[in-house]
């Protein structure tokens, strides 16, 4: 490219091909990037974030649709979980044993990458080429495509298989040409050392169990706590339900594992409590002045005599204030009734006139 469009001055074509090591591909197939070699990732979730967040969004609002974003992927991750521990795939290549043994040990997404390489191990041809000692070395082409050949170099004595593709190391899976050699050597499963721990279903476990007991953060303590115990009440469900006797003996040890757990928490220091032994505290009342009582609800008096009953406008005996007169209650109900059938009779007569 250089010569042919004439950029051998040009300082930025120079420099950039003086780092090639960092950006061409072809140096770069020994390196491991966990599967991510774009922004394809972040730009998808922003693309998500999109449709739950606007620009006229109060912050609480924010906080509760970003609580949602977080709950759908706590879902999938969920769903995908329970389809790669509870479900079974199905076997499409000619190498069952191996397939299974991928299906048993690589989630599910995984195990779809590698069925392909399974796949393709199943049209390719191999041959060994040399054998020193414990390290056996093959040439692997595929069918019909004879020029074209990759050495597989076979080492049984530290169990380990590595290509000249460079596929392991980039991607974390076997090839083709390794699945091939171990069909050529009637091995049926996949070495460890060919097994990439995070690529497997139990792939947090050795990370949950290095922070069971980090002291600096309790939530990150729980959380880690309650994966470990959930991921081997899984594996104990899956080995004790198969036989009764099994499974009796599993139930009464979990009955009376929790029984004692909860007694224990119930009392934590029994007997042995000493005097700077800190403890909850009391539970108090509510904030603010207590509530009164009714009984002792004091009355309002007169602000003349100090007498009860009345007040200062009622106050009978104030001079140039005439005294109201006292009304029968008879009378008093009579002229109520009479105010109110007429005011029915007008609300009437204004219906009539609409």
């Amino acid at each position: 490219m250089v010569e042919k469009y004439n950029l051998s001055s040009n300082s930025w074509v120079n420099q950039t091909y003086e780092l090639r090591n960092l950006w061409a591909l072809a140096y770069l197939r020994n390196q491991f990037f966990g599967r991510i070699k774009t922004t394809c990732q972040c730009e998808g979730i922003n693309s998500l974030i999109k449709a739950y967040v606007r620009k006229k969004d109060t912050l609480l609002e924010f906080i509760n649709n970003m609580e949602i974003v977080v709950s759908h992927y706590r879902n999938n991750k969920r769903v995908a979980e329970f389809n790669s521990k509870y479900t079974d795939p199905l076997f499409v290549t000619s190498l069952p044993t191996l397939e299974g043994f991928a299906a048993k040990t690589f989630t599910r997404n995984m195990f779809r990458e590698v069925r392909k390489e399974i796949d393709g191990a199943c049209v390719m041809n191999t041959e060994l080429v040399i054998q020193d000692g414990g390290k056996l070395y093959f040439k692997c082409n595929s069918f019909g495509m004879p020029e074209i050949d990759h050495v597989v170099e076979f080492d049984r004595v530290g169990g380990m298989l590595r290509c000249e593709c460079l596929w392991f190391e980039n991607q974390g899976i076997p090839c083709m040409h390794i699945f091939a050699c171990l069909k050529h050597q009637y091995v049926e499963f996949i070495l460890e050392r060919l097994v990439c721990k995070r690529w497997t279903k139990n792939a947090k476990s050795d990370f949950m169990k290095s922070n069971v007991d980090d002291p600096s953060d309790s939530d990150k303590v729980l959380k880690c706590r309650l994966g470990v115990l959930g991921a081997e009440c899984s594996k104990l469900m899956d080995v004790a339900c198969k036989n009764s006797s099994d499974f009796v003996k599993a139930m009464n040890d979990i009955v009376n594992t929790i029984t004692k757990l909860q007694k224990q928490g119930e009392n934590p220091h029994k007997g042995d409590l000493d005097d700077d032994y800190i403890v909850d505290p009391l539970v108090v009342k509510s904030k603010g002045a207590p509530k009164k009582n009714s009984k002792f609800k004091q009355q309002r008096k007169c602000s003349n005599c100090g007498v009860p009953r009345h007040y200062n406008k009622s106050y009978p005996n104030v001079p140039g204030r005439i005294p109201k007169e006292k009304v029968d209650d008879d009378i008093e109900k009579n002229n109520s009734s009479h105010l109110d059938m007429l005011t029915k009779r007008e609300k009437s007569a204004e219906d009539e006139k609409r």
